[in-house]
């Protein structure tokens, strides 16, 4: 197994909007021999009662190294919603050099449909990814209310991750779900070549859940569709890419 110096070190942080596969492809880093990436690590903190200067102790330490390790990339991936001093948490992203791995979904509808149906598959398995096929749920109706609402929050949710990574200038990675769907394995080649490590076989944990055709999910979805007619989502409803 190959050693790194901590200068060697490529240090790396995931800020994703939800339901945007960050699950699947911090599993899939994990699997890498010579990558140590952490799930919500923040939000565990959060959970636990800790402040906004305990997560920065916390990622300042998880970003030091040993002086020759075995890793040759370590990160984690985190919400914005879950960081609690995001002032302080820019200064020790650049002060430690961070690379940025920017995850969004450009279809914003089943970013939503996405959302909705974790829930259901929290409540019923206790788990927010599909791990099994014998816990997948079935099609359902939406709420047209709720879908709104999750609609306009997904949206300032991107518009505050984009602004974010913008100020910090660093070196930054933008990926969009859609990429993965559409060739997963260019989306896991550009990853590993901008941690600069060498490829490895990989296997991500998770499975989609939410089937890419709509209409397979959702039990009312023609009436969903009709209330978003002549807007800029309407194209996202038809929209199928896997």
């Amino acid at each position: 197994m190959s050693r790194y110096l901590r200068s060697q070190v490529t240090r790396f942080v995931m800020l994703f909007v939800e339901r945007a596969g960050s699950t699947y492809l911090m599993s899939t880093l994990a699997s890498h021999p010579e990558i140590h990436a952490l799930r919500e690590q923040f939000s565990v903190l959060r959970q636990q009662g800790v402040d906004g200067a305990g997560q920065l102790q916390w990622a300042r330490e998880f970003w030091t190294p040993p002086l020759i390790g075995e890793h040759a990339a370590i990160g984690f991936k985190t919400k914005m919603v879950d960081v609690l001093d995001p002032d302080g948490f820019a200064a020790l992203l650049r002060d430690k050099q961070v690379k940025i791995i920017q995850l969004e979904r450009r279809n914003a509808v089943k970013g939503v449909i996405s959302t909705i149906n974790a829930r259901r598959l929290h409540e019923a398995s206790g788990n927010w990814n599909l791990l099994q096929e014998a816990d997948r749920m079935p099609p359902f109706a939406v709420d047209f209310e709720e879908f709104q609402r999750l609609l306009a929050a997904r949206e300032a949710w991107d518009r505050e991750l984009e602004a974010y990574v913008a100020a910090l200038q660093l070196p930054t990675l933008a990926l969009y779900y859609e990429e993965l769907l559409e060739d997963e394995g260019a989306f896991l080649r550009k990853v590993i070549t901008f941690l600069d490590v060498p490829e490895r076989a990989m296997q991500g944990r998770t499975l989609k859940h939410t089937t890419d055709d709509l209409r397979q999910a959702i039990i009312n979805f023609d009436e969903l569709r009709a209330r978003y007619a002549g807007a800029p989502y309407a194209p996202m409803f038809d929209e199928v890419l896997a």
